[in-house]
């Protein structure tokens, strides 16, 4: 055919021009909406194993997506990768855990006022995995397959989280987070600490085991006459979040989308203009 003779004929950089300025004229209107950050950050629990006070510090590691809806309003969904731990402060029950978690979460954000630096809350809804290790003389205890109170503990929990933040813009392409968050979930089980009494009758030949080797000392029999003393189920498990992330939004420019009067050299006496953006 004619027509495919004659596109097939054009060189290369004629093929290759089209699609890139197709891709840059819809980079135009929806490249800014779109901002991305990633950056390290710590975290602590509050359960029954330490008496819902704040726990020891963990790590995490935090990336996000940005979607700008006006000035003030922007959706943000996001993946943490995160550890948590308890050192359980009743030195009868002795119920120290740690856990490595990953979440998912969306969430609504408010920025309450415009500049270099802009404070905003948010608040949205997530889930976690859930993947408790009981601490014992022996090592680490999967307290999944344990079940240390005769019940099963779930793999994935809900939670809401809810924080405040700052963003510190350095460029309009870059800006520093700090991220102040807590998230509060649907389950009291992410340190495998629930029901306030488990009957010894209820528990695998496992679930024995692993009471006995978290005794200090020599290894304790578990009295079946006596109850395990556990927590309170009334009180949901929590843990809060500390981000510092470096965010990026994308412009028309990083992909070949120039305006050349747009990133011309400026003159010297307009770089001492207080307005002046080389962006």
């Amino acid at each position: 055919m004619p027509f495919i003779s004659s596109l097939i004929n054009k060189p290369v950089g004629v093929h290759f021009l089209l699609p890139v300025l197709l891709f840059c004229s819809v980079l135009n209107v929806r490249a800014q909406d779109w901002s991305f950050a990633i950056g390290p950050g710590i975290t602590a629990y509050s359960g029954d194993v330490n008496n819902q006070q704040v726990g020891p510090l963990g790590l995490a590691l935090n990336g996000e997506a940005w979607y700008r809806l006006t000035d003030h309003w922007q959706i943000k969904s996001g993946l943490s990768f995160y550890g948590i731990k308890g050192n359980d402060a009743d030195t009868l029950r002795m119920r120290s855990f740690k856990a490595n978690n990953f979440e998912l979460y969306t969430s609504g954000m408010y920025y309450l006022k415009k500049g270099f630096l802009t404070p905003f809350v948010y608040a949205g809804i997530g889930a976690t995995t859930n993947n408790p290790m009981g601490a014992s003389r022996y090592g680490y205890w999967d307290l999944r397959d344990t079940q240390p109170e005769g019940e099963s503990i779930d793999k994935v929990v809900g939670f809401v989280p809810f924080g405040i933040g700052l963003e510190y813009e350095i460029t309009p392409v870059l800006a520093l987070i700090f991220d102040l968050s807590l998230r509060y979930t649907f389950s009291d089980q992410l340190d495998a600490v629930s029901k306030p009494e488990t009957n010894v009758e209820e528990l695998s030949p496992t679930a024995i085991n692993y009471y006995e080797a978290i005794s200090d000392g020599v290894a304790r029999r578990v009295d079946e006459r006596q109850p395990l003393l556990g927590g309170s189920p009334n009180a949901r498990d929590m843990y809060s979040m500390f981000f510092v992330k470096v965010k990026f939004t994308p412009s028309t420019a990083l992909f070949g989308c120039v305006e050349p009067y747009k990133y011309a050299q400026p003159k010297r006496s307009n770089r001492r203009k207080r307005n002046f953006s080389p962006l």
